[in-house]
């Protein structure tokens, strides 16, 4: 299929720190791609995620410097296996900072919960219980 969204990249200023932040809070499988510089995130189903360094920004050929992030941004959804909640609790408590706690989304019959990771990246947690 042709014009199918493959992955997405997070940037980070620390691509080891990010790849654990993850790892803990949904046990992902990270694989270096380089390590250090890129690291591909494997959640077990669906589109693959990407983590890379703000600094060597791999595999662009002409990086740019860093810049400060502010406004708005893309939000990248994970369907999570539980609660929104208790994920946002443990994502706090790995250095996260809560954006809105668990709220439903009548519209899509499901829950959901989000936060800023360490680095800037906004994440929403999606669950739709089996009994919805």
């Amino acid at each position: 299929m042709t014009n199918t969204l493959v992955f997405v990249d997070l940037p980070t200023s620390d691509v080891k720190a990010a790849s654990e932040f993850y790892r803990e809070l949904f046990g992902w499988t990270v694989n270096g791609r380089p390590e250090g510089v890129f690291h591909q995130v494997v959640p077990g189903e669906g589109l693959h995620l990407g983590l890379w360094s703000e600094i060597e920004q791999f595999p662009d050929p002409a990086p740019r410097p860093p810049q400060p992030r502010s406004g708005l941004q893309a939000r990248t959804y994970i369907l999570v296996d539980a609660s929104p909640g208790e994920y946002l609790n443990k994502a706090v408590i790995l250095g996260a900072t809560a954006l809105w706690e668990q709220g439903y989304w009548e519209e899509f019959d499901g829950y959901h919960a989000s936060f800023l990771d360490p680095w800037g990246n906004q994440i929403v947690m999606w669950w739709k219980p089996a009994d919805n």
